[in-house]
């Protein structure tokens, strides 16, 4: 089920972020604690740049099962801006 994975993925990064912060701010006992947990939960997300880690920890729990990242789909448009060919094998990237 494809929605598994995506809450598996999830769950590994809520345990890192979001839970901390969701127990510091309820310890407060805030008037609306969703809403600060939401706001402090956006700004994790963008100080830490979450969403550029996500694909590289997506390959790791796939490689760590041995399990094939899936083929592109055959209808699967180019990148909108290509990325410039790397050096080296699939273990390095060559960005520095």
């Amino acid at each position: 089920k494809p929605l598994s994975f995506v809450y598996d993925i999830a769950d590994i990064i809520k345990f890192e972020s979001v839970v901390p912060k969701a127990f510091e701010i309820a310890a407060r006992h805030p008037a609306e604690p969703d809403k600060e947990v939401r706001l402090a939960c956006r700004d994790i997300f963008r100080s830490s740049k979450l969403t550029g880690k996500l694909i590289p920890l997506i390959e790791e729990v796939l490689a760590a099962g041995e399990i094939e990242p899936p083929q592109p789909a055959p209808d699967m448009l180019p990148p909108a801006i290509p990325e410039p060919e790397s050096l080296g094998d699939s273990g390095h990237r060559g960005h520095g």
